[in-house]
């Protein structure tokens, strides 16, 4: 690894794939880290296809490619750090380990509790990457039917099965030369993390039906809120693909232990909030923001988000500033969504259910209030869909 730093210090502009015969993460790793663009294992005279196979990919990418992309002005890029809102020692940290993920093509294992916001790394990992110019495809593994999975994965032929009536293309192959998200990757059934594991290993993809193979050059970022070593000692999860999936992981905070990152997130969503509703809500001082500072957050960022979206709907629903929203709210911060859903339901009925002209009076966009709705269980007591006009 030392001489490996030393040559890229000299050398920047030089990539530097690792051969060796050290079958481990930790040897993986500490290559990554060190600037290698990618690391072959050597093992009983195999190997040495997989090493002339990353030559030729990394020289297809051209001035892109690993030992080229630092000297890619970041705006360039698009780069995708500035999503990663906080100041806090912790999240310096996850910046850094995101930038030295992105400049490597090693698979990776993104940990952390429920709204922690892994996804949001993910997005920034490829932005930054090689491969943000290729397509990012996001899949919910936990939200795909069993009897799917297969047919979501790796596509399907016409005819494959009934109802097949057209070839369709699956995520791995939606994703080729781009970046596959898989979000809750510990509800993978066994049987397709082994199938998985051989498109990592063959680089092939076989959709149900097809006699042909289609070569795919993918990379997977996985996520889990589980402990996966546990669930691979229960035999839970297959041991092969999560130690391919782990030569390179990101653990992610909880917002509890980065309390000083919440005023900026609060400041951020606010931002977002005013640019997609054209709104210019300002953002309280600290005495107003108490209750938020020192809520524990156990939905993380993604419970902030949710809260401060209902405080400013709230705001501009009854015409009142976010700090008297506040001040007005009784009870935990959690009551903020119960005071939105109370509010929506009013302005619904007020409305007769017009869809158009309750999101008019709340302020915010019918889709926005679609998605409320969603969120809230909210629906039409007579059994309709709630109506868009009069």
């Amino acid at each position: 690894a030392g001489v490996l730093r030393m040559l890229r210090a000299r050398r920047p502009d030089v990539t530097v794939i690792v051969v060796s015969a050290r079958d481990t993460a930790d040897a993986a790793v500490e290559a990554m880290k060190a600037g290698a663009a990618d690391y072959v294992v050597l093992r009983d005279g195999e190997g040495i296809d997989r090493a002339i196979e990353a030559v030729a990919r990394l020289a297809r990418a051209g001035p892109s490619s690993a030992g080229a992309r630092s000297l890619t002005p970041a705006t360039a890029r698009g780069d995708g750090l500035a999503t990663l809102v906080g100041r806090s020692r912790a999240m310096d940290q996850v910046r850094t380990l995101v930038r030295t993920a992105a400049h490597t093509e090693a698979h990776l294992l993104l940990e952390g509790e429920t709204g922690t916001g892994k996804e949001v790394v993910a997005r920034a990992v490829h932005g930054l990457g090689r491969r943000a110019t290729g397509p990012f495809v996001p899949v919910n593994c936990a939200a795909v039917p069993e009897s799917l999975a297969e047919s979501e994965f790796f596509g399907h032929a016409r005819g494959a099965f009934t109802g097949a009536l057209q070839e369709r293309p699956g995520a791995l192959h939606l994703a080729d030369r781009g970046t596959l998200f898989l979000d809750e990757v510990e509800d993978l059934p066994l049987p397709l993390q082994a199938k998985l594991l051989r498109v990592v290993q063959d680089r092939e993809v076989r959709p149900l039906g097809a006699s042909v193979a289609r070569r795919v050059d993918v990379r997977l970022i996985a996520a889990s809120n589980r402990d996966l070593a546990r669930m691979v000692e229960a035999g839970a999860f297959r041991s092969d693909l999560y130690y391919r999936l782990r030569v390179f992981t990101i653990h992610l905070p909880p917002l509890r232990h980065r309390r000083d990152d919440v005023p900026l997130l609060i400041e951020h969503f606010v931002g977002r909030f005013n640019q997609r509703h054209g709104t210019a809500f300002a953002v309280p001082d600290a005495a107003a923001l108490r209750p938020l500072l020192e809520h524990p957050w156990p939905g993380n960022v993604r419970e902030l988000e949710n809260t401060v979206e209902s405080l400013l709907i709230l705001a501009g629903a009854t015409g009142a500033s976010i700090a008297n929203v506040i001040a007005a709210s009784e009870g935990p911060v959690g009551s903020f969504v119960v005071d939105e859903r109370t509010r929506i339901m009013r302005v619904l009925e007020d409305h007769r259910w017009n869809r158009q002209r309750a999101a008019a009076a709340l302020g915010i966009s019918r889709v926005t209030l679609w998605r409320r709705m969603e969120r809230y269980g909210i629906r039409d007591p007579l059994g309709a869909p709630a109506r868009e006009t009069a």
